[in-house]
């Protein structure tokens, strides 16, 4: 059992998210004008640009590292770096377009929240051990808090925020977290790679808000 779940964990997360993301999407006000099948589908696109980005994001890492490109392994830096450029292409025309990336940011968090707790399952993504103790840093359990602490602040604010503006948040916030996570992440040295996809992810994170909130001053 472990194994088909580490093996189809990426797939899961999808049906899984697809089970949560769509209930939450669903009872969401500005969706009360689309019909049950449409917000349905709209949940299976975010789906599918989800894993296309993931997968992607990560064979670009590896090629970056001095690997030759292949598909399989996932890189969470996808959802802030190539799914917003693939909605971006889709849906630049439409006048809601902000409100699709708000909806997308609430959809990806319960999917990450089962993506960690297969981390747990499958034995990865360790945190360093404690001094010289066999505990270890809880990386995964602290980075499936900031999920649940991120959603149920975006569900009780997000009528008071600016269109559009949850993405932004989630990509400067995960990116501040993951900075700082990844000190503590076995394997990981004082600085390496993911340090630089938060720092990017970060300041285009920064410059969208900022956008938003000078595009509703004016």
């Amino acid at each position: 059992m472990i194994e088909f779940i580490t093996r189809y964990s990426t797939y899961i997360a999808v049906v899984l998210g697809l089970v949560t993301g769509y209930p939450l999407l669903s009872t969401r006000g500005y969706l009360k004008q689309y019909s049950k099948f449409q917000v349905f589908a709209l949940c299976v696109f975010f789906s599918l640009i989800s894993v296309i980005s993931v997968l992607l994001f990560a064979s670009v890492e590896g090629v970056i590292g001095g690997k030759q490109f292949s598909i399989g392994a996932v890189s969470t830096y996808g959802l802030y770096i190539i799914a917003p450029v693939i909605l971006l292409v889709v849906f630049h025309k439409n006048e809601n377009k902000k409100r699709i990336f708000d909806r997308y940011a609430l959809y990806v968090l319960p999917s990450m929240i089962l993506q960690r707790i297969r981390c747990m399952i499958a034995g990865c993504c360790y945190g360093k051990h404690l001094f010289d103790t066999q505990l270890r840093w809880p990386t995964r359990e602290m980075e499936i808090l900031f999920y649940i602490c991120m959603l149920c602040i975006f569900l009780k604010e997000e009528k008071d925020l600016v269109q559009g503006s949850l993405f932004p948040l989630l990509m400067i916030s995960y990116s501040s977290f993951r900075f700082t996570e990844e000190l503590v992440r076995d394997g990981s040295g004082l600085l390496h790679m993911a340090h630089m996809w938060s720092v990017i992810v970060l300041i285009i994170g920064l410059s969208i808000h900022a956008e938003f909130r000078q595009t509703k001053r004016v």
